[in-house]
């Protein structure tokens, strides 16, 4: 009988020396994954942050082009404004050019009008000058009662 017991003493020792071990095993494991619970939460502080940090560079960023767009826009419409007003200004020369040619020829056709009245002027009084001449030396010649 004797031997019955040590057979059990030693089962039983063995038992509970791998039950200690586990044990230790599962301890360790514990605190390996304590440890890693804690860098995990460490790391998702982290990554929140960051997240966040990421979620306002994307606000200030959209923020900025949205004021370079909007900036760009009122410059566009500023230079279309600029052309409608280039435009209008264009077509005011363009009908002042065209009235300035218009003029221009109705001052040249003035012009030679002028200078043929002046001409024709000028003939007739040579002519009546010459016709007034005839005519004292006539008169001049003339004795009355001949």
């Amino acid at each position: 009988m004797h031997g019955n017991t040590d057979d059990e003493f030693w089962v039983s020792f063995t038992l509970y020396s791998q039950h200690l071990s586990e044990q230790t095993q599962l301890k360790e494991k514990v605190r390996i994954l304590l440890e890693d619970k804690k860098k995990l939460q460490g790391e998702q502080i982290l990554l929140k942050e960051s997240c966040e940090e990421a979620k306002r560079l994307c606000e200030e960023v959209h923020e900025k082009i949205y004021d370079l767009w909007t900036r760009q826009l009122q410059e566009l419409q500023s230079l279309e404004e600029n052309i409608q007003s280039l435009l209008k200004q264009k077509v005011l020369f363009t009908r002042q050019r065209d009235l300035a040619v218009k003029l221009q020829h109705h001052f040249t056709v003035s012009q030679m009008r002028f200078e043929n009245i002046q001409q024709e002027l000028e003939q007739t009084t040579a002519q009546e000058e010459s016709l007034l001449q005839k005519e004292l030396l006539v008169q001049k010649h003339y004795v009355p009662g001949k």
